[in-house]
């Protein structure tokens, strides 16, 4: 009687305990998605109540049909350091020192994501209850890791929604090729995890293929050039196709440079915009192959759309430029003509007329008191409108801008200001003092003049300092008050006043020389604006 009690209080207890292994590895499931160290956790438990002495869990990668071997507990060093996991788990079930072996697959949804192995070096009987007992371990597993995996799925695709969304944002919010595809390529290589990137693009008036944009790559490759008929990028700008290349070394059409570089991996997609094929966009690995998946080349694809887009969008920027170029010159050339007319016609007629109204009070013919204080009158009105027309063809185009140029220019201007509107303006120079071209020296002093005359105008200052530092490569032109200052309008809001406009064209003035405009300003704490351009 009393060994059939001691037997039904160990069945119990063995039930018992496979219950509490069962709600621990549930337990444990369900608090962590760190794959690794919830599996070497479950593994532990597994050993102890089944009383062995070593285990192994396999895991099947997500994209290469492979096993891999992610928790391990006492297992011969030689099938830990078998870097091929169904080889190793093979060695294992194997394995001569291994008397008690037992092993199951891990499933969901139907399908083996895995493998569960626990054994012993002595022999033991394997019951069915520990079979079954470890079948559904294993079937607990294997939700787990389809569950984790399919969580880290959505994390990824919210990471590649943010990134593309990152993509669309720096693409849209410039039009600079040298800022925005370096950037853009840098995101691609991050998403699809990679070592390197390439922005190739088609030089179509010599029909040849350039290497413009690299990221981890040497610098020196940028200078390489090839014929349409070399390296993936060309393939692909003519197919107007995505390619993968596994192993770029016997890739028939492989640019030297490249190879010497490291290039193993290569996938490589359109960039286009419409039907039009401006380049090709490439992600790569050196030294180590890599398996691209559809995934990643859809990604990639959808980068290459949107870089197409900019790139066209940056080209039609580039003909308004131009356009917007010759139109300025245009209107320069028509001021510069106009102030000449002003200059030696009309400011000669007026004072012409003002000799001849002299004339006619210091003759000898004695006029009427009357008409004589109106003559008076006459050549003071006349001597106001020759300094006003004189002030008109000095604002259309100063003869001293085209004589002696820039610097003598704006010290000419300080100097108006100092007289004409009793401002403390002061002229500071920085680097040496020499003329630049026709067109930097022009845009640099329309800017100048349209932020001296707010400065007049709007600003209520009592001092003014225009600074210009001049450089091998660039020049910096600053004016700054102590006025009233003001918020700067978002330059991609419509500007609602005549000062936001002045603004714009500031701006626009310094983008047509590939420069940049930043005004610094606030209420109450005067203005600054920056000019950087280079020469």
């Amino acid at each position: 009687m009393e060994s059939h009690i001691m037997q039904g209080r160990e069945s119990y207890e063995r039930v018992l305990s496979r219950l509490n292994m069962i709600n621990n590895v549930t337990t444990a499931l369900t608090q962590s998605f760190d794959v690794d160290k919830t599996l070497n956790d479950i593994l532990d438990t597994v050993i102890q109540v089944l009383g062995m002495e070593l285990g192994a869990v396999y895991l099947l990668g997500e994209e290469e049909q492979g096993l891999a071997l992610v928790a391990h507990r006492d297992l011969p060093p030689e099938v830990v350091d078998c870097r091929d996991g169904l080889k190793s788990s093979r060695m294992l079930a194997r394995h001569e020192d291994l008397h008690c072996k037992l092993a199951g697959p891990l499933r969901a949804k139907g399908e083996v994501n895995g493998l569960l192995f626990v054994g012993a070096r002595t022999a033991c009987p394997l019951l069915r209850q520990e079979v079954e007992l470890l079948n559904t371990i294993c079937n607990i597993i294997g939700t787990f890791v389809e569950n984790v995996r399919l969580y880290q799925e959505r994390l990824r695709d919210l990471q590649i929604e943010r990134s593309l969304g990152q993509v669309a944002e720096e693409l849209t919010s410039e039009l600079e090729l040298d800022r925005v595809l370096p950037k853009v390529m840098e995101i691609a290589v991050d998403i699809v995890g990679t070592d390197g990137g390439i922005v190739a693009l088609l030089d179509e008036s010599r029909n040849m293929v350039t290497y413009p944009y690299l990221h981890h790559l040497p610098a020196e490759l940028a200078s390489v050039t090839v014929t349409r008929s070399e390296g993936v990028s060309a393939e692909v700008i003519g197919t107007g196709q995505p390619s993968i290349i596994d192993d770029y070394k016997t890739y028939p059409r492989a640019v030297g440079a490249f190879l010497e570089a490291g290039l193993t991996s290569i996938a490589t997609v359109p960039i286009v915009s419409s039907d039009k094929v401006f380049g090709a966009l490439s992600v790569l690995t050196i030294e180590k192959p890599k398996g691209f998946s559809e995934r990643d080349v859809a990604i990639l694809t959808a980068i290459g759309r949107q870089a197409g887009i900019a790139i066209e969008n940056a080209y039609l920027y580039e003909n308004m430029r131009f356009y917007a170029r010759r139109i300025t010159q245009a209107q320069e050339n028509e001021r510069k003509r106009i102030a000449r007319e002003l200059h030696d016609d009309t400011i000669q007629s007026l004072i012409a007329l003002t000799r001849h109204m002299e004339a006619l009070t210091t003759s000898d013919e004695t006029l009427p008191e009357a008409a004589a204080a109106r003559i008076r009158v006459l050549q003071l009105e006349t001597g106001d409108m020759i300094r006003r027309v004189r002030r008109f063809s000095q604002d259309l185009r100063p003869s001293i801008l085209d004589d002696l140029g820039l610097l003598p220019t704006l010290e000419e201007l300080t100097a108006d200001l100092n007289r004409e509107n009793g401002l403390q303006a002061e002229f500071r120079l920085k680097g040496e003092r020499r003329r630049l071209s026709s067109e930097v020296e022009l845009t640099l002093f329309r800017i100048a003049q349209e932020a001296l005359n707010n400065v007049r105008r709007h600003s209520r200052a009592t001092q003014v300092i225009t600074s210009v530092d001049v450089s091998d490569s660039s020049i910096r032109l600053v004016v700054q008050d102590d006025g009233r200052g003001f918020k700067p309008p978002i330059m991609t809001d419509h500007p609602a006043n005549s000062s936001g406009l002045g603004l714009i064209g500031m701006h626009e003035r310094a983008r047509l020389l590939s420069g940049t405009l930043v005004v610094e300003s606030a209420p109450g704490q005067g203005t600054r604006i920056i000019v950087d351009v280079p020469v």
